[in-house]
Order: C-alpha cells, then sequence, then structure tokens
C-alpha cells in the first residue's frame, strides 16, 4: 500500500514541476499563427481523425457482411455435393 501511495504521490510531484508549455500542443491553444508546430499539429490530429474514421468504418463493414451473411447463408455441404453429381449424371448417360 505504501508503494502505490508513494508512486502517486511521485506522479503527481512530476506532473506539478513540468513545464507548463509541455501539458498541450499549440492546436489546443488556439495557436493560429501559421508555424510550422501548429501546421504539424494539425496534420497530426487530422490524421488520427481519418485512421479513427477508416477503423471505425472496416468493423462498421464487417458487423455488416456478418449480418447479411446470418439472412444469407450457403447452403449445406451435402446440398452442395448432390448438385455436382446430379450435373455428373447427364453427361454419364449420354
Amino acid at each position: 500500500m505504501k508503494t502505490s501511495r508513494f508512486s502517486a504521490f511521485l506522479t503527481l510531484l512530476f506532473i506539478t514541476a513540468a513545464n507548463h508549455s509541455a501539458w498541450a500542443c499549440a492546436a489546443c491553444y488556439g495557436d493560429t499563427s501559421g508555424s510550422k508546430m501548429s501546421q504539424a499539429a494539425a496534420i497530426g490530429i487530422g490524421a488520427m481523425v481519418v485512421i479513427m474514421f477508416v477503423m471505425l468504418g472496416s468493423i462498421f463493414a464487417v458487423g455488416r457482411h456478418l449480418v447479411w451473411r446470418a439472412k444469407n447463408p450457403l447452403p449445406d455441404y451435402s446440398e452442395l455435393l448432390s448438385e455436382d453429381t446430379d450435373k455428373d449424371e447427364p453427361d454419364s448417360k449420354s
């Protein structure tokens, strides 16, 4: 119990002693001066949003495919085999 309190105290100490400018990026502060740092932060935030929407869209697409597959199941394997043998029979009779 003493170790967790000590680590919590050290974490709090480091957070309060940290440089105030390191708490947030330029985009969070609303820096619109056109500096390279604000442009890079804006591109990084945009990339993270795009990646998030691609991942969520992929999850949605897989879920939608699973729902479609549940409504439209494949025929049984034995039924597929019987269709193959039915096609072979007329050729062997001639």
